[in-house]
């Protein structure tokens, strides 16, 4: 553990530079972010992070067998790596140690090592009370003895411009890390006490808002879980069916496309494995890019057979060519609605069978468990209309929450561009 610094010179008691200092600044330079709160307007100080506060070590000198057990905590890499403001749930247990240095409230920590520069350095803030709490070993603290703002300093040193600091300063060929000696070297740009906080709770309700449309889209997954457990169950039917399902072998049903083609340059999108999204959808570039020939047509149910525990489908809203790794299903007598089919691969009825895989390294569904798998289906067009319909309506209702969530972290990564320097 460093020693604490004390209170520097140019320092005045509020936080700011002091007057001589501030005319040590280049000529006419007047520091403020693009973009400010109504009502301020005084220029920005800057200071050595090392001249606000002091760095300590995480947890040395342990082995495998310290964790898991005890009545201390350490918070984990991962809490650090990803969250601005640690999460108080993401804690595991160990010994008590009183030769380790405790985490208070209001320490910030820094991720000392990473397989990638543009990840080495990541902060968090902990706001949590928990009693013996220390870090972990990946990781260093650090504590302010300034008159600063901790959340407000958490999200700056989250921002883009402090961020291409850090990463300067990671070194390594296959792992990278970072010095406390020279991370407290970095320059901290700040503005007034009152500023910070309300820079700070800007950024602190922006994540509330983030972090509840998560919940409500985890929350509208789990909804839709259920339903497709208790639906093809029969648990549950909707209003007017009463008419009995009927046990068919889905192979009666269902077909794979085996439908190729000699010029994949007339269709629009090509989909691999890493476009189709878990729980449905698609994701990243679909433009035309591989020698991909299989076909699959609008409608098609797009089931992603290696690896299908990752749960990758996707209802083709139009024509295109795939994958190899990927499915395309349909019902070749149109016995089964689009949407239906959809819905049902989706299933306890169709995913049982899917899970049961060939192969270690690359496990694969096999088609021949699925054909003569059987199950209880509608035979009404009109339930399965209905049925499919609630399915889609629930998966428009989570893609719009995810939208949502988009939307918001593209905002907070536009703010944090705006307001710091």
């Amino acid at each position: 553990m460093s020693n604490q610094s004390t209170k520097s010179d140019n320092m005045n008691d509020d936080g700011m530079l002091n007057a001589e200092t501030q005319r040590k600044l280049p000529q006419g330079k007047i520091l403020q972010p693009k973009l400010r709160f109504k009502g301020f307007t005084d220029p920005w100080q800057q200071r050595k992070l090392g001249e606000l506060g002091f760095t300590y070590s995480g947890l040395s000198g342990k082995n495998k067998s310290d964790f898991g057990h005890g009545s201390a905590y350490f918070v984990t890499y991962l809490n650090v790596f990803s969250n601005p403001i640690a999460d108080c749930y993401g804690i595991e247990a160990v010994e008590i140690d009183d030769k380790q240095h405790k985490v208070i409230t209001g320490d910030i920590f820094f991720t000392a090592s990473s397989e990638t520069p543009e990840d080495v350095g990541m902060t968090s803030l902990w706001l949590g009370a928990q009693d013996n709490l220390y870090l972990n070993s990946f990781c260093f603290g650090y504590r302010m003895t300034a008159n600063h703002n901790s959340i407000f300093m958490a999200y700056s040193l989250r921002s883009p411009q402090f961020r291409s600091k850090i990463q300067l300063l990671a070194q390594g060929i296959s792992r990278f890390n970072i010095s406390k000696k020279k991370v407290m070297e970095l320059i901290s740009t700040f503005p007034s006490l009152s500023e910070q906080i309300r820079i700070g709770e800007f950024f602190r309700v922006l994540d509330d808002l983030i972090a509840a449309a998560k919940k409500k889209a985890d929350l509208l997954k789990l909804k839709k879980r259920y339903y497709l457990q208790a639906i093809f169950s029969q648990q549950l039917r909707f209003k007017g069916f009463t008419e009995p399902w009927q046990q068919r072998k889905l192979g009666e049903l269902l077909s794979v496309r085996k439908e190729t083609t000699t010029t994949p340059t007339l269709y629009r999108i090509d989909i691999e494995l890493e476009n189709l999204q878990e729980d449905g959808g698609l994701v990243g570039d679909t433009t035309v890019r591989t020698n991909s020939t299989s076909v699959f047509r609008r409608g098609d149910v797009l089931f992603g057979r290696l690896r299908p525990y990752l749960r990758k489908w996707w209802l083709a809203t139009e024509p295109g060519i795939r994958s190899g790794e990927i499915w395309a299903i349909y019902s070749p007598s149109r016995v089964l609605t689009s949407s239906f089919v959809y819905a049902l691969v989706q299933s306890p009825i169709f995913l049982q069978v899917a899970l049961i895989t060939s192969g270690t390294k690359m496990p694969r569904s096999d088609w021949e468990n699925i054909a003569s798998a059987a199950g209880s289906l509608p035979c009404s067009n009109d339930e399965q209309a209905r049925i499919g319909d609630f399915f889609n309506m629930l998966d428009n209702l989570i893609a719009a929450s995810w939208r949502k969530i988009e939307l918001l972290e593209r905002c907070k990564a536009a703010y944090l561009q705006l307001l710091f320097i």
